[in-house]
């Protein structure tokens, strides 16, 4: 019985932590700006822009690896494959805006285009959007 409880809070515990790593303190909260409990498609585009500015370090409009991967995370390269759809090496600023609008549809689950935070919360949500907000 003592091995199950230390089993779920160790669980829990990596739970949380991984909640961090991922999505970073308080993200939901940042993206919704009304705060009304829901990120809208104005919020999430809003958000996405946002981002391929912060990668965008030389402010040429497009995103190398080198400045994707600069956030120290391991799954970027996967990401960054994901997002190049015509293989140049290179996101441009459309390429990364379709890209989140195609993980934001694997995360609506109920078809409304809004990112609820039951949404945001889910385990499918956890690796892919803290490339987007």
């Amino acid at each position: 019985m003592k091995k199950t409880i230390i089993l779920i809070l160790l669980f829990a515990a990596a739970a949380f932590l991984a909640w961090n790593v991922y999505a970073g303190p308080d993200s939901f909260s940042k993206v919704d700006k009304d705060k009304n409990g829901v990120i809208t498609p104005d919020e999430f585009d809003s958000a996405v822009r946002s981002r391929f500015k912060d990668y965008d370090k030389n402010n040429d409009g497009r995103i190398d690896m080198n400045e994707f991967a600069a956030k120290g995370q391991p799954e970027s390269v996967k990401e960054f494959k994901f997002m190049d759809k015509n293989n140049d090496g290179i996101i441009n600023a459309d390429e990364f805006y379709r890209a989140a609008i195609q993980r934001r549809d694997q995360l609506d689950f109920n078809r409304d285009s809004k990112i609820s935070k039951e949404e945001y919360n889910s385990n499918k949500a956890l690796p892919f959007l803290k490339f987007y907000f």
